[in-house]
């Protein structure tokens, strides 16, 4: 199954390259929780890497082609523009 599907398939969600509409949400759900508590809460970048590695793993039960580059690749850029908001250093793909 390719990753690649029209827009009216995939929904406003598809920023995160998963194979289902239902992998795109659990993504961007996962994404809303780490970045809302990371705005709410005293954290630091190392904590921030912790969250968003343990959301993965999260996601990755059920749908575990989070793992592939793309999606890996947008949820660390969407993570990095939350970094260059907050002056803090930039997660890889090798934190998640």
């Amino acid at each position: 199954m390719s990753a690649q599907f029209d827009e009216d398939d995939r929904g406003e969600h598809a920023r995160y390259q998963m194979y289902t509409k239902a992998g795109n949400d659990a993504v961007h759900r996962m994404m809303v929780k780490v970045l809302t508590q990371a705005r709410e809460g005293n954290w630091l970048p190392y904590t921030l890497k912790r969250m968003v590695r343990v959301g993965v793993q999260s996601v990755a039960r059920v749908h575990p082609e989070v793992h592939d580059t793309e999606p890996e690749w947008e949820i660390v850029d969407e993570v990095n523009r939350f970094c260059d908001e907050q002056g803090f250093t930039h997660i890889s793909r090798d934190d998640l």
